[in-house]
């Protein structure tokens, strides 16, 4: 394992505030199947300032299809992002970490997958002084719809977007 791996290792399970003691075992592929490829996304800010962005993301699975890794091109603000999934077993759920160019990070508690509905929804757990809810619905193989809202702890609106991302052909 190399000194950067082993770091970044560390760093999530410092972050998700748990420490794996033996191997994982392969990702649950039902949920995290559907984010693999590239995608166009048509990001629609609508709070605290309406504003709508364009930019691209690809998906793929790493480190023996135990983790899946995201990365967005350049957004328009110059910033980019570098997405970790995983299905945790233990939980039945998929926990995502997202590393942004800006220096700042989001762990998003674990999601359920449902596959009779085609939809992946993430909660924030009820002691967290933050609110975040997103769901995103796959209604065929080449389109994801997403929604997303975080409140703070008296419940105002920090940041409420929806997206749609396209499935590229290339």
């Amino acid at each position: 394992m190399t000194t950067l791996s082993l770091r970044l290792s560390l760093t999530i399970a410092i972050l998700s505030g748990t420490v794996v003691a033996g191997p994982l075992a392969l990702a649950d592929e039902g949920g995290l199947d559907m984010f693999v490829g590239r995608w166009d996304l048509r990001v629609q800010i609508l709070q605290p300032e309406r504003k709508a962005l364009n930019y691209s993301e690809t998906y793929e699975w790493v480190l023996d299809r135990k983790f899946m890794r995201g990365h967005t091109g350049r957004k328009p603000d110059g910033t980019e992002d570098i997405v970790f999934g995983t299905y945790d077993a233990k939980i039945d759920g998929y926990p995502f970490w997202i590393f942004s160019s800006s220096g700042s990070y989001t762990y998003l508690p674990p999601g359920s997958f449902d596959a009779r509905r085609r939809t992946m929804d993430w909660k924030s757990p009820g002691e967290w002084d933050i609110s975040y809810q997103s769901r995103c619905l796959f209604p065929d193989a080449s389109t994801r719809r997403c929604t997303l809202i975080i409140k703070n702890w008296k419940g105002k609106v920090l940041l409420e977007q929806e997206w749609i991302a396209v499935r590229r052909d290339d």
